[in-house]
Formats: C-alpha cells, structure tokens, sequence
C-alpha cells in the first residue's frame, strides 16, 4: 500500500472573512474559528493514523501564515515540527490579490481556460500551478518509509495536487470544493474525511 499523503487546507482566515482574494497574499492570520478548524483537522488525521495503524513522519507546509498557523496546531497533536515548502504556497493571482470575491470572480470569467499556460491577472498559470505541486509530491516519494506525510496548502494549490495524483488533465478536472480547514487522504484513492465543523 502506498503511504498515504494528507492534504489540509489552512482555517479561516481574516481575508476569507472579509471576502478578499488572497492568493500567495502572506500576512492574513488565522481567525478563531479557523484555529478550530485546524485543531479538528488535526483529530481528524490522528483518528484516521490510529484507525489504519499508522504514523506520520513529515508535516510540510506553505510558508504564507495562515497554513503556518494552521500546520503549528496539526504538529502540536501529531508531535511533528512543521517544515516549510514554498512550493505548497496557494496559485499567484496577480492582480487580483486584495480584491473582493466577487470582483475576482468577474475578472476570472473573462479568462481563457481552456489554455493552461496562461497566466491568471499576470500571475500563475494552472499548468505552473500543477507543475510545482507535482515536483513537491515527486521529492516526498518514498513507498519504503511507510509512514504518511502531511501537506497543509490551500484550496486551488490542493486541487492541482489532486488532479496530477488523478491523472486529470489541467482544462478538463472536475471542480473540488476544499473547505477551510478540510482533509483529504490519497493513498491510491482519494478520501475526504470527516472533520469537526
């Protein structure tokens, strides 16, 4: 069985709060609820090891704060210092970072989709997207250790990594709605777990 991959996205932030494109922003913090959150994302990945009898070896994570605040909580339940990748950071959205959702929404209607390689707002494409995340899961590699990992990320950086891990292509992968402060399991298979709300 391949050791299996965890992805967390981070909690509520502020910006999630006050409905503002964060992209690879850095400084929105976690709110309450989104330590709650991520304390729930943490029993639900403990519960799971304890279910398959398993441990965890390596808690990896984007250096923007609010997956660092939230990667800090996942350590303190499974006893791991989290390591920083910028790789794991979320989509660089350009111009629209700062901008409300629904601004960002209309802007991200006018872009073509169905070419991978252009750049959302000026700033990442979803093949380069795609690309990182795919070079983070190819270094954490390894069926011999038989210990899982922990990847706490964001929502459109998680989706990428599913679609590589599926073999989806970049245009055509079905939308996943990653909540705040979910879990998701690939060992083979992709599992999404239940996680205290």
């Amino acid at each position: 069985m391949q050791p299996p991959v965890y992805f967390v996205r981070h909690g509520q932030s502020e910006w999630n709060v006050r409905r503002l494109t964060q992209g690879q922003t850095s400084h929105p913090a976690l709110t309450a609820l989104g330590c709650a959150q991520a304390e729930g994302a943490a029993e639900a990945i403990a519960a799971d090891l304890t279910r398959l009898g398993l441990s965890v070896d390596r808690l990896v994570t984007s250096d923007l704060v609010r997956a660092l605040e939230t990667a800090r909580i996942v350590g303190e339940r499974v006893g791991l210092d989290p390591q920083l990748d910028a790789r794991l950071r979320e989509q660089h959205l350009g111009e629209l970072e700062g901008r409300s959702y629904e601004d960002s929404w209309a802007q991200a209607e006018l872009h073509d989709w169905s070419d991978p390689e252009l750049p959302l707002a000026g700033g990442e494409s979803v093949g380069q997207l795609r690309r990182r995340l795919a070079a983070v899961l190819a270094d954490l590699a390894d069926p011999a250790s038989g210990a899982a990992t922990v990847l706490v990320s964001h929502g459109d950086a998680i989706r990428a990594a599913v679609a590589h891990l599926l073999g989806q292509s970049l245009t055509q992968a079905p939308w996943i709605e990653v909540s705040n402060g979910s879990v998701a399991r690939y060992d083979g298979q992709l599992t999404w777990l239940p996680t205290p709300r």
